[in-house]
């Protein structure tokens, strides 16, 4: 029965181990860092003065609405009876309309003032550097030569695996 089971768990033997493989140290050649470009933005504020008006002052005079009242009432003082105040009042209302609306359209300020202001924004400065991204190694196995990449720089030695299967 012992035997049975020895039998029994050689046919259970993983076929890699039937097949040969096995594993061997090869001689580096030849060791290439590899780069690549990689590109990011670092944000960078930006501050100036800049000249602003602070302010305006004086606006437009009051003499026109109330030179256009006193004109305004003294023509519908005259265009009325002597006796009628209603006239001489609307008169007077229309008048000093007229003259703020002058005054409104040719209005100026008498006076303006500036100072400055810090105005700061925002812009992103693009950099690019190189970084490792990993090395071209050649090797050499019985005479023969090849390359592969790694992430980590190899030492004298890499590792290779063998497998060794039969030619039909």
């Amino acid at each position: 029965m012992k035997s049975h089971r020895l039998l029994f768990a050689g046919l259970l033997t993983p076929s890699l181990a039937l097949a040969g493989v096995t594993y061997d140290q090869a001689r580096v050649v030849d060791v290439q860092p590899m780069y690549e470009t990689v590109s990011y933005q670092v944000p960078r504020e930006i501050c100036q003065e800049q000249r602003v008006q602070t302010g305006a002052g004086g606006g437009p005079s009051p003499a026109g609405p109330l030179l256009g009242a006193v004109v305004g009432g003294v023509i519908g003082h005259a265009a009325t009876s002597k006796n009628e105040p209603v006239g001489t009042a609307i008169g007077a209302v229309l008048g000093g309309a007229v003259g703020y609306s002058i005054a409104q359209q040719n209005a100026r300020p008498r006076y303006v003032t500036y100072g400055t202001q810090e105005v700061c924004s925002t812009v992103r400065d693009t950099h690019e550097e190189q970084r490792l991204s990993g090395y071209r190694v050649r090797y050499e196995y019985l005479g023969q030569r090849y390359t592969t990449i790694t992430r980590h720089q190899p030492g004298n030695t890499v590792r290779v695996r063998v497998d060794v299967q039969p030619a039909f």
